[in-house]
């Protein structure tokens, strides 16, 4: 196999195997605590079978302890194949979903992998089943390869990357794993058409509010003090003063700005007679990376504590999240070229470089001083009711990450008619 097509061939050849592994991949529910699930072992070990059937030999299991779940551990699993230098090509993914929500709401099972027009149904199939399953056999092609590669090529499916990573990629970076000239390619973010390298992510705050005035009958509400009022006006408030304050653009991104939104709140009283007396909200806060987060932390605060002297609640505001963005990736290093070549030459088009307001684990990476880059071809239903991974998007992915390596790792061996190969 000496042409970039025979190699691209034998990622098409894979379609039924990958349909097949992805499909029973789904069908092992892997959610952390935070999600009311028992944590990722038995998906892990399905996966640690599945990088053997790639062909990987040197394949570890990295445990992170958590006594919340079962057997108490949180498994990453990394496959490698060695190549003449220690420096190593990274495709990280990570084997945690979300909860999928009230199953009836679905077309098809959340965890039973369905197949159907081209579209394979499941939690977890886009975010991030899709990606462990494209990388993994686009490393599978490269594998039959006898010659050295040029670099170290490897995997990392983790644990955690749902609730903070805590557990996972972070768990991983603490343990020394990577080296700061190793390549990171983390394919949880892309766009329909597969035009978008993400090379850079926002800072995220999650802030919780709690209001507390006096509960009294609501036919007298001037014997108590309303909570959900003052919440619901404290809530606007910070809200509207932080995007006037923040207001800064970043064509980068999308969206531009930073965004400042209230999302979960708590319920208060079970009778509509009643003026309650607490009220609990939360804010999630994606900041431009130009920003200061604790800044932003201390902003709300002092906005709470002007409602608390004008209204005499008390009003407590506490960090359940905060997570700085990492320095934006180069847009000129090896690991990105390569990136856009093989896109040029699988996608046919020339991709974009942009910024988002969700987080991977490259701003992991970033924070720990690496270059790490975002990419794969999606429709963003992740998370959303009847999630799905497109079939022609899980192979030609594979075909990208497989024409990627060939070009960083076999330079002289793969010939093809486009120019940059």
């Amino acid at each position: 196999m000496n042409r970039l097509e025979d190699l691209l061939s034998t990622v098409e050849g894979y379609r039924d195997a990958m349909i097949e592994e992805m499909t029973a991949m789904l069908r092992i529910p892997a959610m952390g605590p935070e999600n009311g699930g028992e944590g990722e072992f038995d998906r892990a070990r399905f996966i640690e079978g599945l990088v053997r059937r790639c062909g990987f030999q040197d394949v570890e299991t990295y445990d992170a302890l958590d006594e919340r779940v079962k057997l108490k551990v949180r498994p990453s699993v990394i496959a490698k194949r060695r190549g003449r230098s220690e420096k190593t090509i990274w495709f990280v993914s990570h084997m945690d979903t979300v909860s999928p929500g009230d199953a009836k709401a679905w077309t098809y099972p959340p965890f039973n992998g369905t197949v159907v027009d081209g579209k394979l149904y499941g939690r977890g199939s886009e975010d991030n089943g899709q990606a462990v399953i494209s990388t993994l056999f686009a490393l599978k092609a490269l594998l039959g390869v006898e010659d050295e590669p040029e670099y170290t090529i490897a995997a990392a499916v983790v644990a955690d990357e749902e609730a903070g990573s805590d557990h996972g990629i972070k768990f991983l970076i603490e343990k020394g794993l990577f080296k700061k000239d190793d390549i990171f390619y983390v394919p949880d973010s892309g766009a329909p058409d597969g035009s978008v390298i993400e090379i850079a992510e926002k800072s995220i705050i999650w802030l919780k509010f709690v209001v507390r005035g006096k509960q009294v009958h609501a036919s007298t509400p001037e014997k108590g003090l309303n909570a959900l009022r003052i919440g619901s006006q404290l809530l606007v408030a910070v809200s509207e003063h932080l995007y006037g304050k923040y207001s800064a653009l970043d064509p980068l991104f999308a969206p531009q700005n930073s965004t400042f939104e209230p999302t979960k709140r708590l319920a208060n009283v079970d009778n509509v007679n009643t003026v309650p007396g607490q009220d609990v909200f939360y804010m999630d806060i994606r900041l431009l990376p130009q920003y200061d987060v604790q800044e932003c932390v201390d902003v709300a605060r002092k906005v709470a504590a002007m409602f608390e002297e004008r209204t005499g609640a008390a009003i407590e505001v506490t960090v359940e999240r905060v997570d700085p963005a990492g320095k934006a990736s180069s847009t000129d290093r090896d690991g990105v070229v390569a990136l856009r070549k093989a896109i040029r030459r699988v996608r046919g088009i020339e991709p974009t470089i942009a910024g988002i307001g969700g987080q991977t684990c490259a701003n992991w990476f970033r924070q720990a001083g690496m270059d790490a880059y975002v990419w794969e071809t999606c429709d963003e239903v992740a998370h959303q009711v009847d999630e799905y991974a497109k079939v022609d998007n899980l192979v030609n992915d594979a075909k990208v990450y497989a024409a990627l390596l060939a070009n960083l790792c076999y330079p002289k061996r793969f010939k093809g008619p486009c120019p940059d190969y």
